[in-house]
């Protein structure tokens, strides 16, 4: 209702688009629970100039408002259904129609509740809290109330009614940021909304106010005047008796102006801002040229909305040492605070986003622990509590664009770091940084600091093998490193040999020699089935390169749909593809050899669950669960 109206069922949106039909479904909707008699409905639609078969033509529209919506004459659950509770009904009564449902399926519902609540801690003295919840109110509208429907005289006068709450409720909460010090950020909101009602002398007043704070008076004296004028010009009328006190208090630099440093005013300018980044890794190899524009793009002040830049890169490329390296580097430009989320937990199943905001809120406020119950409130405080920050925000382990909805922070001078498997773009101007596998060079640093060891001269021909069975992955050159440093007796030329071993096993490794597994194991659960249908003829493929010609034959389908195929391993680079050469990817040798024994694996097991041998019990319970969980994740 607050802005055009939409209708969402079952998360599908099912708006109908005939404009008698959005008329009714309106009125019945701003009344819910009640029963709308036939004559207001009959207002409503026609006023004066009913159709001849009025009574036929208001029920055909409740007849279709049923179907269309799927309304039922009581609110019992059908079988469609998911879940168990009571549906919208669209109930018949004597004289009219009643829309029954859940209150806070309403925007405006919502709204009026929490301007409501606003009103009792303005009232209490509780500004913080009054701040949150108005602007939190005034950020469920979507534009101007049902904005695109042809409104009679029945919906009229309910915008206006919603009309007057919103003014009533953007007062309120300008009065509220100005008791809690915030007159410089109110400035310039205050001045646009001068500038739209030159004659509303509440936010006049409050204008000259904040500029008196900020020790601007002379363009407050400045805005007296012009209201002054713009009254005595188009209604032919003198500022009321409180402005020219306001005026007279201005002019003798009156102390009663000045910001009253209550207690709830100290304690919102103490809470200390939280930085919850997990430490810098100890051994980061040097990335200069996308560390620079990794920082380019998250210098404070210079984007028009949140900065943003996606990490991404191979399994094991470091993504999140970088990231996490990169934001503390930029920390102090982000003073109100820096928060952390894992947006995929242990098991590899989604954090509930409910969960996630509870902590930004807490983090955020931990002066008023009591948080909304429900995922949309709470994403709607998240954002009128960021709106104003200057806040760094670090996303792991994002999969797709669904993940960060509601969970960005809205303020232009925030920053987001998203660490990601896949290439993701959250918004038009977000820098997307793909980390390439290392150089031997820098391999070779890197085991070096990894063990403890200096690095100087040429590696001899065991070293060199080694690095290159890494493939230039920090994440398996640490792997490798790990395992030497407990097993101090093994030699390069060993190790080598061990590591050869595992991953030309055709059962699977007896072990992780490169510590790539889960890493290949979850980019594989991203792809869809043509794109694991893909991977698979990677893997296959001795040189780890293949062309769409063959891709397209192996699949059975044309050239530019296996090109397709290829574009989504590619994204979640697992293969590389040459920017002059589309027609063939490569996938690294070391990502191609586990990829293809985890394939195998879990073709082997699916065979054994499914064919339900006593031989199952024999899988380590490690592999079993790995099964289930690609079971569940087709």
């Amino acid at each position: 209702m607050l802005g055009p109206l939409e209708v969402v069922h079952l998360n599908a949106i099912i708006t109908p688009t005939a404009a008698k039909l959005r008329q009714v479904l309106a009125l019945l909707a701003l009344h819910s629970g009640r029963v709308v008699r036939n004559e207001q409905i009959l207002e409503e639609l026609w006023e004066d100039n009913p159709p001849v078969s009025v009574t036929t033509t208001m029920q055909t529209y409740i007849y279709q408002l049923r179907k269309l919506l799927r309304l039922q004459r009581t609110g019992l659950p059908t079988s469609e259904e998911y879940d168990t509770r009571p549906l919208p009904s669209l109930q018949t009564s004597p004289g009219g129609y009643s829309l029954n449902y859940e209150p806070e399926c309403l925007d405006a519902y919502r709204f009026e509740q929490l301007v409501n609540q606003g009103r009792l801690e303005s009232s209490a003295g509780r500004w913080t809290d009054a701040a949150a919840t108005l602007t939190h109110a005034g950020l469920l509208w979507r534009g101007p109330a049902l904005a695109d429907v042809n409104v009679g005289p029945v919906l009229h006068a309910e915008i206006l009614r919603l009309d007057e709450f919103r003014r009533n409720a953007l007062e309120l909460r300008l009065e509220a940021d100005l008791r809690l010090g915030r007159h410089h950020e109110l400035i310039g909101e205050l001045a646009r909304l001068v500038g739209q009602e030159p004659t509303n002398e509440s936010l006049q007043s409050k204008l000259i106010i904040a500029l008196h704070r900020a020790g601007r008076r002379a363009e407050a004296l400045r805005v007296y005047q012009q209201l002054r004028t713009a009254l005595n010009q188009e209604l032919g009328l003198d500022p009321s008796e409180e402005l020219q006190r306001l005026h007279r208090a201005v002019l003798d630099a009156d102390s009663s102006l000045d910001l009253p440093l209550d207690d709830e005013v100290q304690r919102v300018t103490l809470v200390e801002p939280q930085c919850q980044l997990p430490p810098r890794h100890n051994n980061l190899v040097s990335r200069d040229e996308p560390r620079s524009v990794a920082l380019a793009a998250l210098r404070a002040g210079e984007s028009s909305g949140p900065a943003t830049v996606v990490v991404t890169g191979p399994p094991a490329s470091g993504k999140s040492a970088f990231a996490i390296d990169i934001a503390h580097s930029v920390r102090h430009q982000y003073p109100d605070g820096q928060l952390y989320a894992r947006l995929i937990d242990d098991d590899g199943n989604p954090v509930d986003k409910n969960e996630i905001l509870g902590h930004f809120l807490r983090a955020l406020d931990n002066q008023h622990p009591d948080l909304p119950s429900g995922t949309h409130d709470r994403m709607l405080r998240f954002r009128s509590l960021t709106s104003d920050r200057r806040l760094l925000t670090v996303f792991e382990d994002v999969t797709n664009l669904d993940q960060l909805t509601g969970l960005m922070p809205s303020g232009d001078d925030c920053a987001v770091i998203v660490i990601s498997r896949r290439r993701l773009a959250p918004s038009p101007s977000a820098t997307v940084i793909e980390l390439s596998p290392l150089d031997l060079e820098q391999s070779g640093v890197l085991l070096a600091g990894c063990l403890g060891r200096d690095k100087d001269g040429t590696p001899a021909a065991a070293d060199k093998e080694l690095l290159r069975l890494c493939d230039g992955l920090p994440g398996a050159l640490e792997t490798v490193a790990n395992r030497l440093k407990v097993r101090p007796h093994w030699t390069p030329a060993r190790t080598v040999r061990w590591i050869k071993a595992e991953l030309a096993r055709d059962g699977g490794a007896t072990s992780d020699p490169l510590g790539l597994r889960a890493g290949v194991w979850q980019s594989y659960l991203c792809l869809t089935p043509p794109g694991r249908a893909a991977f698979r003829i990677v893997t296959e493929a001795p040189t780890g390169s293949v062309s769409t010609a063959e891709l397209a034959a192996r699949l059975s389908v044309p050239e530019y749909i296996a090109e397709t195929i290829l574009d989504e391993l590619a994204e979640l680079c697992l293969v590389t593809i040459q920017e002059d050469d589309s027609s063939s990817c490569h996938c690294l040798p070391c990502i191609r050899a586990v990829g293809h024994q985890l394939i195998e694996e879990h073709t082997r097991l699916s065979e054994m669950l499914t064919e339900g041998t006593e031989d199952t019990f024999d899988i380590p319970a490690q592999e079993r669960f790995r099964l289930q969980y690609a079971q569940r994740a087709h």
